[in-house]
């Protein structure tokens, strides 16, 4: 009976009331968009008035994100004070946080280092997130658990700084210091 459906797609124009042109109504952005309602002036007219006003008013926005940002940013440094008071190093109990690190465990896949979260700001919620993926490890416990688990061996590092001593003596270096600047010179 209704075999055959037709689609109509009907463009309604509309005039912009800053430029005065008339464009399709797809490019005024939303007023009420559960009412249909568009805004009076164009997408490229809002655009414009929208940069003019922030580069009118730049020190403004500067001021209120480094506001912003510096309040952020005490919120989480301390948030960290207080994770690492109440977690001291896992392996030898090291309680100075500033020594304290987080050790991503590796059993759930780590989104970014907390650090990293920290430095862009990312909200309190994700960066818990990533901290409950951690162990709390010192600087010490935390390198010696790494080059364990990579199997970073000394012997290894050994044999490199015998080269670099070995290549050293030959051309007259002392430790990393050329040897013509360790002769003490007397005026």
């Amino acid at each position: 009976m209704f075999s055959e459906v037709y689609c109509v797609t009907i463009s309604v124009m509309k005039k912009c009331t800053k430029c005065k042109k008339e464009k399709p109504a797809n490019e005024f952005n939303f007023k009420i968009k559960s009412l249909g309602l568009r805004q009076g002036q164009c997408k490229e007219c809002t655009r414009l008035f929208v940069k003019n006003h922030y580069n009118k008013n730049k020190s403004y926005y500067l001021k209120k994100a480094r506001k912003r940002n510096t309040k952020l940013e005490l919120e989480l440094l301390e948030y960290l004070k207080d994770y690492f008071l109440k977690h001291p190093c896992i392996d030898c109990g090291e309680s100075d946080i500033t020594v304290l690190e987080f050790d991503h465990m590796g059993k759930v896949p780590k989104f970014k280092a907390v650090s990293y979260l920290m430095k862009h700001r990312y909200k309190l919620e994700k960066i818990i997130d990533e901290i409950n993926k951690c162990e709390v490890r010192c600087a010490n416990c935390h390198r010696r658990k790494t080059a364990k688990q990579f199997k970073w061996l000394k012997s290894n590092n050994a044999l490199v700084a015998q080269r670099i001593e070995h290549l050293s003596s030959e051309q007259g270096v002392v430790g990393s210091i050329p040897s013509e600047r360790t002769k003490i010179r007397i005026i």
